[in-house]
């Protein structure tokens, strides 16, 4: 079956059409290409804010269940929870919500981010010079889904993958800034016996 016969799949908003020259209705807070990491996060400090000159049709707005897929390379995934809901989607993503009595969007979300998909998407999209892929990719991508049970599996796997991961890459990041400044004030230290 076609994944757009279990799953609502559109593009986001083509930003210029409802862009508030000046005194903006609503602000929201925009999605953008650099605020998705490679493991499938979406940083919060590298999205952007939108002003736009009417309130948004939800249709455009990141949801908790959302499955929003790059339309580029590397075409990653993420899925929306309450933390990065409310976010105005752009024409560069597409948006999929699924039925989830058919297919559940955490386990979707990790079967468009394992490498035979992504491999797939590619394929699709190197029929032009800018490897951008098409929203229509994803409405007839060829989908047999699991047996629910069997999908809350891969999801609960997958999601404490990412957890880990994640807290993996926070704490490489804490011990780098933890010994940068053991290092300068050890540095300052002697620098400031050998003046003595």
């Amino acid at each position: 079956m076609k994944l757009g016969d279990i799953a609502s799949v559109r593009s986001g908003l083509v930003l210029s059409r409802k862009l508030a020259r000046e005194n903006p209705v609503q602000r929201y807070r925009l999605l953008n290409l650099r605020s998705i990491t490679p493991e499938g996060f979406i940083d919060l400090n590298e999205t952007d804010v939108y002003d736009a000159k009417e309130k948004l049709s939800s249709e455009y707005l990141s949801q908790v269940g959302d499955v929003v897929i790059r339309l580029s390379a590397p075409y990653t995934a993420v899925l929306i929870d309450t933390e990065t809901e409310g976010m105005v989607i752009s024409s560069n993503f597409v948006i999929v919500r699924t039925d989830p009595i058919a297919l559940l969007p955490e386990y979707l979300f990790w079967l468009l981010n394992t490498p035979a998909v992504k491999h797939e998407m590619f394929e699709s999209s190197s029929s032009n010079m800018l490897g951008a892929i098409k929203a229509k990719f994803f409405s007839d991508y060829e989908i047999t889904p699991l047996p629910i049970p069997e999908q809350q599996k891969i999801a609960a796997i997958n999601t404490l993958a990412k957890t880990e991961s994640k807290l993996l890459q926070q704490l490489a990041k804490a011990k780098e800034q933890y010994y940068e400044i053991i290092l300068r004030n050890t540095y300052n230290e002697l620098k400031r016996s050998n003046q003595i």
